[in-house]
């Protein structure tokens, strides 16, 4: 009798713990970079001087930077200004550096025009296998396939609710009755993920490949707020191990923000303005820095996603 009370209520002790950590770190992540304006101050300064050729004033705004943050594209991006005034040693040594941190697009790297001083030296192959022995992963092809059967089985549901939105708004019976379709198959998707990642682990890039993964985010990122208290660590983590891409962490954060009405720190989220018939973005914090921030977590500039939006 003790031990069937014992197991009826460790799960709910387990959850409650983890809901407490999970909002404790959400909400110290969106303090610390609310109060980092410096770092993302300094970045944008970085880029600007960069994009006018000035080359070692990019240096100097970067590496002062790393006083206030230090994200693996920060390392690779400063490693680029490096190669640029030609300090191939720096160079070397942010690039390994944002490797270790998790930033690994091998595919670019022969392609990046900064870094054509590195290509010319002996010592681009060995950047090459670092970043290719990071960055292999043993696929679950199986789990891969299964997951990538639940791409989209929303979708044309969601593109029928802009449509009818865009027409005869919000407040009627079809809208109604497509968001009872959609949360509920929102819902099972959710309750099948939960059921995968109790048997497998959480299925990120390195388990699952790219693209089942962007199905995990898509399925987590619809859910309810319960779910992205539990999937926020776990995505946290497979980020900062390289597998799972850092602007997911991005809208899954604006997301989970915006749900507490919090103004948001990337300028994913919208809400629909039914009067004027139009998606309303989100209020944003330290508006001047969005872009670069945006540029940091690998999203395009906020008016480009805007005209994409709407």
């Amino acid at each position: 009798m003790i031990l069937k009370c014992y197991k009826t209520q460790y799960p709910n002790m387990k959850y409650l713990l983890t809901l407490v950590l999970t909002i404790t770190f959400i909400f110290s992540t969106f303090a610390q970079l609310e109060n980092n304006k410096p770092y993302f101050d300094l970045l944008r300064q970085a880029d600007s001087a960069h994009q006018n050729e000035q080359y070692d004033l990019a240096v100097n705004f970067s590496r002062k930077a790393l006083k206030f943050g230090d994200l693996g594209i920060h390392s690779y991006i400063l490693g680029c200004y490096y190669a640029l005034i030609g300090n191939v040693d720096s160079a070397f040594h942010f690039q390994h550096k944002a490797i270790n941190q998790g930033y690994r697009i091998c595919y670019w790297l022969p392609q990046d025009s900064d870094l054509e001083l590195l290509r010319t030296t002996n010592r681009w192959d060995s950047l090459m296998e670092h970043c290719l022995e990071k960055s292999s992963y043993n696929t679950d092809t199986a789990l891969a396939s299964y997951l990538l059967t639940l791409k989209g089985n929303e979708k044309k549901y969601r593109l029928q609710l802009d449509t009818v939105l865009a027409t005869i708004g919000a407040n009627n019976r079809v809208t109604d009755s497509l968001w009872k379709i959609i949360n509920s198959i929102d819902k099972n998707n959710t309750v099948i993920l939960d059921s995968i990642v109790e048997v497998h682990g959480f299925p990120d890039v390195c388990m699952v490949g790219p693209r089942a993964a962007t199905v995990v985010f898509l399925i987590v990122q619809h859910a309810d707020t319960t779910a992205h208290n539990r999937y926020y660590p776990f995505i946290q983590q497979s980020v900062t191990a390289g597998c799972f891409k850092l602007s997911y962490l991005a809208y899954l954060t604006d997301r989970i923000l915006m749900n507490r009405d919090f103004k948001q720190l990337f300028g994913t989220q919208l809400s629909w303005n039914d009067s004027l018939k139009t998606h309303k973005l989100i209020p944003i914090i330290d508006s001047v820095n969005i872009d670069i921030r945006r540029k940091y977590y690998g999203l395009m500039p906020l008016d480009d996603y805007l005209e994409r939006i709407r």
